[in-house]
């Protein structure tokens, strides 16, 4: 990990430089894919009183932080930033536990089932009939019409000859109705 320190507005100290550089390092523990951290240590001036701020970015694979602290003492804020971030690393990671506990459970509920068409015995084990009851070849309006008056079915699926689209001509107790789905 390559862990960054600049300081502003206050003089670089090599005792604040270790103790900022240390706290970061010891996020390793929780996260192994941090592969850079910026922190940066300023001081403010609030109504004659010193305000230390630390903020830190922090990259990594699929990973990106962002935190920011301030109190009375630099030390405490660095303190209090390492806090905020490894409650954000925690939430990361329980993010990602979560996504692959639901990848994992449907890999288990597809488990055994083929990857190409569903098979007549899975559709019929859900209650559902297999039927290729559709017309090949593309007709007009009215031959379509025709075809589902012969086979007294309430609808018919076929490739309009007119715009090349899958049709389902349907009839109702009102008469027929066409549908013409945007696939």
């Amino acid at each position: 990990m390559n862990i960054t320190v600049t300081f502003k507005h206050m003089d670089s100290s090599d005792a604040v430089r270790n103790y900022a550089q240390t706290k970061i390092s010891k996020l390793e523990k929780y996260l192994n894919n941090i592969l850079e951290a910026h922190l940066t240590l300023s001081m403010e001036r609030i109504a004659h009183k010193g305000s230390g701020i630390a903020s830190i970015k922090i990259t990594g694979r699929n990973l990106d932080l962002n935190a920011l602290e301030k109190s009375d003492d630099i030390y405490s804020a660095i303190d209090l930033l390492m806090e905020k971030v490894e409650a954000q690393i925690k939430k990361h990671k329980e993010k990602a536990r979560r996504k692959e506990t639901l990848r994992n459970n449907q890999e288990t509920y597809f488990e055994g089932r083929s990857a190409g068409p569903v098979s007549s015995g899975d559709l019929s084990d859900l209650g559902i009939e297999m039927s290729d009851d559709f017309e090949r070849k593309p007709l007009s309006l009215e031959e379509a019409l025709n075809k589902l008056r012969k086979k007294k079915r309430d609808f018919l699926i076929f490739k309009d000859k007119a715009t090349s689209k899958v049709s389902f001509l349907i009839k109702s107790e009102e008469g027929y109705s066409l549908t013409q789905p945007d696939l």
